[in-house]
């Protein structure tokens, strides 16, 4: 249970309110190794496009929100996609930090919304999340002018800090192999 108290500006009365924070249940895969998977795309957008409906340029793993695999300075974008490991249930608060746009998702929610065409600029965003590895995915794209991509949390037991690439997983990727 979260408690918070609110003062009204008009009556100068305060009052306590009690609420529960919804907490979103981990997906805990049941193998994973460090790192991340990423795409990388080349493009000229003003927002972020729809990365799921395009073809990457390359692609592989990363130990952490890295956009150095790229090719070119500007006119790129990146879909990283993995799982982040929380230490305790409660509400976590995410950033990023980017030059241009970024999202950050936990599952298939939308927590931080920093799209479109800007500087260097930091937005932020909350969720409630019991403690385990939940399914992340940040899109960042950068037109032109400076490269910058940081993501940061904040958390019941965190002081904010950039997301370590030792609370950062992917499912390792199986091999089939067709009999001989």
């Amino acid at each position: 249970t979260q408690t918070q108290t609110f003062a009204t500006p008009v009556s100068n009365v305060s009052y306590t309110a009690n609420y529960t924070a919804a907490l979103r249940s981990p997906e805990n895969p049941t193998t994973t190794i460090q790192g991340l998977n990423y795409s990388y795309f080349q493009g000229t957008w003003s927002a972020l496009p729809n990365f799921a409906a395009l073809t990457p340029v390359s692609s592989g793993v990363v130990s952490t929100f890295d956009i150095s695999p790229r090719s070119q300075n500007d006119n790129f974008g990146f879909r990283f996609t993995g799982y982040i490991n929380v230490p305790a249930s409660g509400v976590y608060t995410f950033y990023s930090s980017s030059d241009d746009g970024s999202k950050v998702y936990i599952g298939t929610t939308l927590v931080v919304n920093n799209d479109g065409l800007h500087a260097n600029l930091e937005a932020s965003g909350q969720i409630g999340l019991l403690a385990g590895k939940h399914a992340i995915t940040v899109d960042f794209f950068e037109q032109a002018g400076a490269e910058v991509l940081s993501v940061s949390y904040l958390g019941p037991t965190l002081a904010k800090q950039i997301i370590p690439a030792s609370a950062l997983f992917v499912a390792p990727q199986t091999l089939t192999r067709n009999p001989v």
